[in-house]
């Protein structure tokens, strides 16, 4: 059997999943370089793979230059590299597994498109809840007529109050100038599913939102501007103490490693962003954000993104002529009301058992790319960056319209 020559860029978190289907498969991949400019992530990806010191780069550059046979580059590196990153890797011929978003304007993202097409070259982006057992089932009851023709759909991106703070606020993604607007980066998996479900273009929205709690104003009298010595803290739902020493353990790991120990996590939010009071952090993506868009047909759908919510999850409604469907993604159930024949519920949780990353959708999506590169084989569910773009577009124009207090902003 071929073994596929793989590269990655960036091993954190998103690139150490993937590194891990890797590892599960080894006999099918051979890691030919792992780029990180943070060297403690280099040794680990070193260690993982068995890689020898020129096959580690802290560099991009330097790993383009070297010029290396690659079947397929994981780009899992910040938002801002990734048009760059791209475009260079099917200049040399790499099919890429694209994390999202594609890059921060629609121009770069048209001209990845445009490149995968003249190279010949797969582009898949990581919109892995279209591959999750929740939406595909959702989806082919939708096509099979379950619930009549769809007039509207609800979806709801429930951020979560410290994952807002943990990614947005203090986190890599505080800053639209260097990761885009958050209802690109944290949302363009949402439109992407709404479009999906629906199966027909978007062709005009419009959106309102700000950055309403997490400011100056807001940061308690008497407040430090980090938690360690915050008099307050003990009050504060936000403080890092509480959450990366209690049930955000795991999230710790991001941050510092695999040591987990309650003195390196303290030691490491003493000095590092992670740190900082919600107040007084450098943030200016916003906290909540609501879209309405039209469909062709005059169907129609709303997005909700809210930081506000204890839990981080997704729900959805879909009404339909003949009936609904009402989905909850973190309780993994479907409930159909059939307008004729009642109620059904589907529990997810009777039908399979792996719901890990993404309900199970970084899984398939990845060893389905792997097969199509391999195998030619191209399933049925998986999607190329041609299709991915609209997601994009509708992101783009939700935050040209909420910046233009409002107003409606045609797609066509």
């Amino acid at each position: 059997m071929k073994r596929i020559k793989v590269a990655i860029i960036g091993y954190g978190n998103r690139g150490m999943i993937y590194g891990s289907f890797i590892k599960e498969k080894i006999k099918q991949f051979q890691v030919v370089a792992v780029v990180e400019f943070l060297k403690e992530k280099l040794e680990k990806a070193k260690k993982d793979f068995n890689l020898k010191d020129n096959q580690l780069y802290q560099d991009a550059d330097a790993f383009f230059n070297d010029k290396l046979k690659v079947d397929l580059l994981i780009v899992a590196s910040m938002d801002k590299y990734h048009y760059l990153q791209t475009i260079n890797a099917l200049n040399q011929n790499m099919n890429v597994l694209l994390e999202k978003p594609i890059a921060l304007t629609l121009n770069e993202c048209n001209t990845i498109n445009e490149r995968a097409k003249q190279k010949k070259k797969f582009v898949v982006v990581c919109h892995v809840l279209r591959y999750s057992s929740f939406y595909t089932t959702i989806k082919d009851l939708i096509d099979k007529g379950r619930v009549g023709d769809v007039i509207h759909i609800s979806q709801a991106e429930n951020v979560a109050y410290w994952h807002q703070a943990h990614s947005y606020v203090r986190g890599n993604w505080r800053k639209k100038e260097e990761t885009g607007p958050m209802i690109l980066a944290k949302c363009s998996h949402d439109l992407d599913i709404i479009y999906w479900l629906l199966n027909r273009p978007c062709l005009r929205l419009s959106s309102f939102g700000n950055l309403n709690h997490f400011i100056k104003k807001n940061q308690p009298k008497g407040a430090s501007n980090r938690c360690f010595d915050c008099i307050k803290k003990e009050e504060c739902p936000y403080n890092c103490y509480a959450f990366y020493l209690n049930e955000g353990r795991e999230w710790a790991r991001q941050l510092v490693g695999d040591d987990l120990s309650d003195e390196n996590i303290t030691k490491y939010l003493k000095e590092s962003p992670y740190g900082r009071c919600v107040y007084d952090c450098d943030n200016n993506v916003v906290d909540h954000q609501v879209v309405n868009m039209e469909f062709e047909g005059h169907v129609t759908a709303s997005l909700t993104m809210e930081a506000f919510s204890r839990y981080c999850y997704r729900t959805i409604h879909v009404y339909g002529t003949h009936g609904d469907i009402i989905g909850d993604f973190e309780k993994r159930t479907i409930t159909i009301n059939n307008y004729i024949k009642g109620q059904e519920v589907i529990d997810l949780n009777q039908m399979n058992n792996d719901f890990s990353g993404h309900g199970g959708g970084d899984r398939v999506m990845f060893f389905e790319f792997v097969d199509l590169i391999i195998n030619h084989h191209k399933s049925k569910g998986l999607t190329l960056i041609e299709d991915s773009v609209m997601s994009h577009r509708m992101a783009f124009a939700a935050e040209k319209s909420r910046l233009n207090n409002g107003e409606v902003v045609e797609l066509n």
